[in-house]
């Protein structure tokens, strides 16, 4: 069985990477909405309208869980009907906020991800909810996850976009990356900090969460990669993650 996992677009490739080095022997079938991204800009209706869609997609091509590698969606997954009957579905989310609970000196975080995401006031819910004493600062940082499509990562254009966003945080100890995007700006917001603020971002977090039955890893399953409009960021970005031999498809899901 295999472990479906989406996104708007190259983000969920972070988490889906770290799902591939934790678990090598299980076949993951990814879907990238690259189509409607970003999904920050949608209203909750929509996203929901996609996430019943590609769930759907998803559990028809032999996925036994799900992983919501997008905070957005995983900000409505609370408010959704009934999914198809997966073993597990996984958000980006909680993972961050058990993370955080174990960190008893960390006193002021911050939290910045897509307007959906941060208007959802999710984090600020159970981040409070498990922890009454913490100061929560967020920011919507709406450019950060288009920018990062766009492959404007290790530049100029990047480093003074993160500059001009994270000047408006008051001072943390630890920032929370609310978007699977920014992992792949994780260094630049490390440097713009000096190293002195605690990064927490999905990825690894997901990946250690998963219960993976290892009587079902798929030893010969090929890792299948759909697309719901080809970009070649998205191209670029997946074959360095996992390689030349990368399969990209493009789905005919929302074409109507």
């Amino acid at each position: 069985m295999a472990i479906g996992v989406f996104d708007s677009g190259i983000g969920g490739l972070t988490v889906a990477s770290a799902i591939k080095q934790h678990h090598p022997n299980q076949q993951i079938i990814y879907f990238g909405d690259t189509a409607h991204l970003p999904y920050g800009e949608k209203s909750a209706d929509h996203i929901k309208r996609y996430i019943k869609a590609i769930s759907a997609f998803l559990f028809s091509n032999g996925c036994d869980q799900l992983v919501v590698a997008c905070n957005s969606a995983s900000s409505v997954l609370d408010d959704m009907e009934a999914l198809p009957n997966f073993s597990s579905i996984t958000n980006v989310i909680d993972p961050v906020i058990n993370a955080i609970q174990k960190h008893r000196t960390i006193k002021r975080v911050g939290v910045i991800g897509t307007k959906r995401t941060i208007d959802s006031g999710v984090y600020v819910e159970r981040l409070k909810a498990r922890r009454p004493d913490l100061e929560v600062h967020t920011l919507a940082t709406p450019l950060l996850a288009p920018m990062i499509e766009e492959g404007f990562i290790r530049n100029d254009i990047a480093k003074h976009t993160i500059h001009e966003y994270l000047s408006e945080l008051p001072e943390v100890d630890a920032l929370i990356l609310g978007c699977t995007h920014y992992p792949l700006i994780k260094n630049e917001i490390n440097a713009f900090f000096g190293g002195d603020v605690q990064l927490f971002d999905a990825p690894e977090l997901v990946a250690q969460s998963l219960h993976v039955n290892q009587a079902n890893n798929s030893k010969d399953g090929v890792d299948v990669f759909y697309v719901s409009d080809h970009t070649s960021s998205f191209e670029e970005t997946a074959h360095r993650f996992f390689g030349s031999s990368l399969r990209l498809r493009k789905s005919d899901l929302f074409e109507y």
